[in-house]
């Protein structure tokens, strides 16, 4: 459950009182957003959402190990901890509901204001901005396809010369700062490639192909815990390969 909560990046988390429970969950789900935090004493909601096929649903805190036993046998997973807590985690573990802490999701938790969840386009709205903010999508640099090695550290040159942006070789390019990577020879892309960076390249992935982007996954690279740290799309956008890059 944890490694599908850090797909979708954040938990929305909802005050008691939440209306259209069904209406919600679809407005997430359609949005990729398959889980959701409901206050505790909100037993109704929380039971309503537990039953929508496909969404995870849990509580934003417990207070007692009673109240994490009733939130368990009405459908909660989950406790979402804002911070650490070794009470709520006990108490949570003894009836079988698993600990998401925020600081483990890269857009932490969400509160949905009140007057956002009444309707199923403003809901809607308000998810996509919270997806963006929590992407944070950013030029990360541009890379330039050389031919070979002297023209890509002349290309190098002429940028630290003019702009005074350091040159580095990192091995298979020229790098001039941070901003411009030459390559040594021709690489993805027409006229070469452009970085985006993301602060988490897994739930970008997994947002932009629900949108219908397609991604060249042969040229994926992962960080040694097994994240995605790199992966270029299909497509080329004005002559220029992309790839998202984790921040």
């Amino acid at each position: 459950m944890l490694a599908e909560f850090k797909k979708v990046g954040f938990i929305p988390v909802f005050s008691a009182g939440v209306k259209n429970v069904r209406m919600v969950a679809d407005v997430l789900l359609h949005a990729g957003v398959t889980c959701a935090a409901f206050a505790p004493e909100d037993v109704e909601a929380l039971q309503t959402a537990a039953q929508c096929d496909g969404f995870y649903a849990g509580i934003t805190q417990a207070s007692s190990a009673q109240q994490a036993r009733c939130a368990a046998s009405k459908g909660a997973r989950f406790v979402a901890l804002p911070g650490p807590s070794t009470e709520q985690a006990a108490w949570a573990q003894e009836v079988g509901l698993i600990c998401i802490p925020a600081s483990q999701l890269p857009g932490g938790l969400s509160p949905v204001p009140a007057e956002v969840m009444q309707d199923e386009k403003v809901l809607a709205s308000f998810l996509q901005k919270e997806i963006r903010s929590m992407l944070a999508f950013d030029l990360r640099h541009v890379g330039i396809n050389c031919s070979d090695e002297k023209t890509s550290s002349q290309t190098a040159d002429a940028f630290e010369q003019i702009f005074g942006f350091p040159k580095e070789d990192r091995g298979g390019a020229y790098f001039a700062g941070d901003i411009i990577e030459v390559m040594k020879k021709p690489f993805y892309g027409t006229h070469g490639h452009i970085a985006i960076s993301t602060r988490s390249a897994e739930s970008a992935a997994y947002y932009l192909e629900r949108a219908g982007v397609k991604f060249n996954w042969q040229s994926a690279g992962y960080n040694p815990d097994g994240r995605l740290r790199v992966v270029y799309l299909q497509e080329e956008i004005g002559g220029f390969a992309v790839h998202i890059l984790q921040k």
